[in-house]
């Protein structure tokens, strides 16, 4: 009889122990978050994010569908870390200015016609400038600013 109790005991323990396993990755897969809202200029959709870091997998997914990435660092000693807040300008070749955003995130993807372009992010004051930025007719083009230590 006392072996018939150990077995009911440990097929108890064991379907409990499924179910906490099951709630639990349940929770994990919850706390994902959702692309942020696409933004709209003219001909010129972005999106940023990244923060939080249940975010991130959205943004690693939507990077394929956006011909622009944009990437923010902020040196840390030797280290570079994700940064937010910055100005984001894109200029076209006649200098007018097609979008003028704050990123909300690390990551800035934009979807705008292909062609070349002058892109500067600022924060705090620090401006740094790409030009001849080229958005291709396929696949992504990635550019990454890294402010200095102490922007933020």
């Amino acid at each position: 009889m006392k072996k018939h109790n150990l077995k009911a005991s440990v097929s108890a323990a064991a379907i409990a122990l499924s179910l906490a396993l099951g709630a639990q990755t349940a929770q994990a897969q919850d706390a994902v978050l959702p692309l942020p809202p696409v933004q709209q200029s003219g001909d010129v959709s972005w999106v940023s994010g990244g923060v939080p870091d249940e975010q991130l997998p959205a943004i690693q997914a939507a990077k394929r569908d956006y011909p622009l990435v944009l990437e923010l660092y902020q040196k840390a000693g030797a280290k570079s870390e994700y940064t937010a807040g910055a100005d984001i300008r894109i200029k076209n070749g006649k200098g007018d200015v097609l979008l003028d955003a704050k990123s909300t995130g690390p990551f800035f993807l934009v979807r705008m016609p292909p062609g070349t372009y002058h892109v500067e992010a600022t924060l705090e004051d620090k401006a740094i400038s790409k030009k001849g930025v080229t958005v291709p007719s396929k696949g992504s083009k990635r550019v990454v600013f890294v402010f200095p230590q102490g922007t933020d």
